[in-house]
């Protein structure tokens, strides 16, 4: 029976990624899915400023989308880990793509009401936290381990791909008429569903088998995925079951304990991470990362935008920045395999560090521009990278929660960007902030390179009997 495992494993594992049917069909669905709502997106403010909405009206969308997500988050990893994530992504295109076509036929009859604008995003906001670890913990289960960081990078890549073409398109669009990208974007959604419907056959027969056996698949370590699952010998051991149920085993007896609050089980990933010393590590510094990614976005767009012919300028830099992405998102698999993870991590900002030195010395906006575009070149790295450790290292009953907690945790600190940003520019230059943005890179590469290292894979071909 071992045998006959170890084989059909390494033949999965010999499948490349564009004949892993699951696969494609995720990375084709959210293709479409990522184009169209890169255009709504951007759409979307310039129809309600068209609808005659000011602009202090219009940013209300924003606020509605950073409280949703924060909020959302890790409920979201929760329901990944309890629930059905075929069932989830269904939930979420069904539900964006509900609402998009409303906004489409509103915008043909009518103006744009602010009202359904705000319902839309946050209806939107709430199926990228749904679809999200769902996605991501789909992904773990149909691709082998070996394939993973190519995999991650191939998901990051479609989403640079989309934000270069999509503002294109959606120009063009809005030329034709407002609601056209709306509709678009509506049925992106329903081809996304239609290939989350075509997810899983193969993979739900063999989940059934698993649960039909006597001892439920317990006591048993996981194949590719990596998944740990309790093993008692004699010695009481805690596992969390699908529902957060918790059995103990001692001297050989078997005795059931009284089902967790569902507090304690909605921050079961939080816990994990606050416990780790590496991912614990990670998050602070993937919080500070972020932190200082946002603000210097912001302080482009704002120090740039304001010079003589300023918006161009941003515009230009922003597909820079979107090509360099696609670029990190392609060698982000050539890169993890031959560089030690503190070098990947410290890249980033060492790099931004030295072209905004630079920025300061010349007052530069091109070197400005150009320690953002290194921040964007580098950082799907860095998600392939720490994905593919995520994927192999934590147990599969907790992985949606530990994942949506190390995204709240590292994003915690986001909303500050703006305001920081805004704040140096009032007091200081272009060149003035530059040099305190190559401050704060430096030091972060520096705390990057003293990260303790990841833990080890575990040995995914050794299973019990």
């Amino acid at each position: 029976m071992e045998a006959t495992t170890a084989a059909s494993r390494a033949a999965v594992d010999a499948v490349p990624l564009r004949a892993n049917r699951e696969f494609r069909l995720l990375w084709v669905g959210q293709a479409l899915s990522d184009f169209g709502t890169s255009m709504t997106a951007l759409v979307l403010p310039l129809a309600l400023l068209s609808s005659g909405y000011s602009t202090s009206a219009t940013s209300t969308i924003g606020t509605a989308v950073l409280v949703t997500a924060m909020v959302l988050r890790m409920p979201a990893g929760y329901l990944t880990d309890h629930y059905s994530h075929r069932r989830l992504m269904l939930v979420a295109d069904l539900a964006r793509l509900v609402t998009v076509a409303t906004v489409a036929v509103w915008t043909y009859l009518d103006r744009l009401p602010i009202a359904l604008a705000v319902v839309t995003v946050v209806v939107a906001q709430v199926g990228v936290e749904l679809f999200r670890p769902s996605q991501n913990a789909t992904v773990r289960r149909v691709v082998p381990a070996a394939q993973l960081g190519t995999a991650i990078s191939l998901n990051q890549a479609r989403a640079y791909a989309a934000g270069i073409i999509a503002p294109a398109v959606a120009g063009v669009l809005i030329a034709a008429s407002l609601w056209l990208p709306f509709a678009i974007d509506a049925v992106t959604y329903a081809v996304s569903a239609l290939c989350v419907l075509a997810l899983y056959r193969p993979l739900r027969r063999a989940e059934a088998a698993r649960s039909a056996r006597p001892d439920g698949g317990a006591g048993r370590t996981a194949g590719r995925d990596g998944t740990r699952e309790a093993e008692a010998g004699g010695e009481a051991k805690e596992a969390e079951a699908g529902g957060g149920a918790k059995k103990a085993e001692a001297g050989g007896g078997a005795k059931e304990a009284p089902p967790e609050r569902f507090l304690h089980r909605l921050t079961a990933g939080l816990r994990h991470v606050v416990r780790d010393p590496f991912l614990r590590t990670l998050a602070g510094l993937a919080a500070g990362d972020n932190f200082a990614f946002q603000a210097l976005a912001y302080a482009l767009l704002l120090g740039i935008g304001r010079e003589h012919n300023g918006a161009a300028a941003v515009g230009l830099a922003m597909s820079a920045a979107a090509v360099t992405g696609l670029t990190g998102s392609l060698i982000a698999p050539f890169l993890q395999h031959r560089l030690r993870m503190q070098t990947v991590m410290a890249a980033g900002p060492a790099l931004a560090g030295v072209m905004l030195a630079l920025a300061w010395y010349t007052g530069s906006g091109i070197a400005f521009a150009a320690g953002y575009s290194a921040l964007c070149l580098l950082t799907p790295v860095n998600g392939a990278v720490f994905g593919t450790i995520l994927a192999t290292t934590v147990p599969e009953n907790i992985y949606g929660r530990t994942t949506t907690a190390l995204g709240f945790i590292t994003e915690i600190l986001q909303p500050l960007g703006p305001l920081t940003a805004g704040l140096l520019l009032a007091y200081l230059s272009l060149s003035g902030t530059a040099a305190v943005f190559a401050v704060a890179f430096t030091v972060l590469a520096v705390v990057a390179l003293l990260m303790p290292s990841p833990p080890a894979v575990p040995d995914t071909e050794k299973a019990t009997a």
